[in-house]
């Protein structure tokens, strides 16, 4: 009687079902670095408008001696920044919006000695934590 010997090639189940289950592994560990590399950039966005947004104010405070002018389009609590007088000191104010879903909004109305600019972190970034900050005359805190 003569023994057929039979040369499997190919993976087994069990082989395969590790080889899926390391893919995933990956897969989910790189969607998971690529969420923390979004939410960096969002908030770097985020710190370059915020920047802007103060050289615009301190601008027109050289000029005027006062933030009061900056209140046109945006004389209440809550309303956005874009709305701001602030339009012969920062080209593009209308389009400035925040890069993820929060707005950057007026917190204190701008008048003679100061104003307010409410803006979210997502992440801490360059000192600051995550969660809501405040732009004023003396800088975010």
């Amino acid at each position: 009687m003569k023994q057929v010997i039979k040369n499997h090639s190919g993976l087994s189940l069990i082989e395969l079902l590790i080889i899926i289950g390391l893919f995933g592994a990956l897969i989910t560990l790189g969607l998971f670095v690529l969420s923390n590399e979004r939410a960096r950039v969002r908030d770097s966005q985020r710190i370059a408008d915020i920047t802007r947004i103060q050289a615009a104010f301190q601008l027109l405070y050289f000029e005027k001696a006062s933030y009061k002018e900056a209140a046109s389009g945006c004389a209440s609590v809550g309303d956005d920044v874009n709305q701001c007088g602030l339009g012969k000191y920062l080209n593009g104010l209308g389009a400035l919006r925040d890069p993820g879903r929060f707005k950057y909004q007026i917190s204190r109305v701008p008048d003679e000695s100061d104003y307010g600019v409410a803006f979210n972190l997502e992440r801490a970034y360059g000192g600051l934590k995550a969660g809501q900050h405040v732009l004023s005359k003396n800088g975010i805190k």
